[in-house]
């Protein structure tokens, strides 16, 4: 299945209101829609279920699709690639509100494994931990757009018996200092970025939970 017909046959079916929830559609109707016959958009429609990009209910005398997460995923790495295109060449402005994070941070920071490669390919030697901004949900979007970015790859590595993920990180600044938002592969958060720098950014730009911060990060 080609890359681009599937990106537009999802688009298609979001469209119609399949990533909301289930949609009837029959084989003709699809057909007539992207150009082939009643039989061939059949085939697609079980295709694109086996595969696990829709979720398909027959009924007694019609079939109800909706686009799985898998399908919607297809569609938000597409939105991110055009933003990348339209509305951010180059740069990225996020908005975030300070939290208190579980402490994590500063335990992974330390690792020598990544504060030898934070310095190398970021110029960055971190202070002993992250500054957490809490996104609100219009701004996970950007989010969305960061992790489909490329970054910059930082590799993961074992110690001491331990395997330590790999991170992928965006230089960025925020009121002009000089950090990188970083992502960590086994992070548990979904709407929160970790911001790393050489000085301690909260005491450095007299931060509290709650207050709002805008980060410029490189794409």
């Amino acid at each position: 299945m080609k890359q681009a017909k599937l990106v537009n046959v999802l688009k298609l079916l979001a469209m119609k209101g399949a990533v909301s929830g289930h949609i009837t559609l029959s084989s003709r109707e699809f057909g007539k829609d992207i150009g082939i016959s009643q039989q061939s958009a059949s085939n697609w429609i079980l295709k694109l279920a086996h595969e696990g990009f829709i979720e398909r209910q027959l009924g007694a005398r019609r079939q109800t699709i909706k686009l799985s997460s898998k399908g919607i995923d297809i569609l938000k790495k597409e939105f991110a690639d055009y933003r990348c295109i339209f509305e951010a060449p180059g740069k990225l402005m996020i908005r975030g509100k300070v939290s208190s994070g579980f402490g994590e941070g500063r335990y992974y920071i330390t690792q020598k494994g990544y504060t030898k490669q934070f310095k190398k390919k970021l110029n960055i030697e971190p202070y002993e931990g992250t500054l957490n901004l809490k996104l609100s949900p219009k701004e996970l979007r950007s989010l969305e757009l960061l992790k489909n970015s490329e970054g910059i790859r930082i590799e993961g590595f074992k110690m001491g018996g331990r395997t330590f993920g790999e991170v992928i990180c965006f230089p960025a600044t925020v009121n002009n200092v000089h950090c990188a938002v970083v992502f960590p592969k086994r992070s548990h958060y979904k709407d929160v970025v970790e911001v790393i720098s050489k000085v301690h950014l909260r005491r450095t730009l007299s931060l509290k939970d709650g207050d709002e911060v805008e980060l410029c990060v490189m794409l």
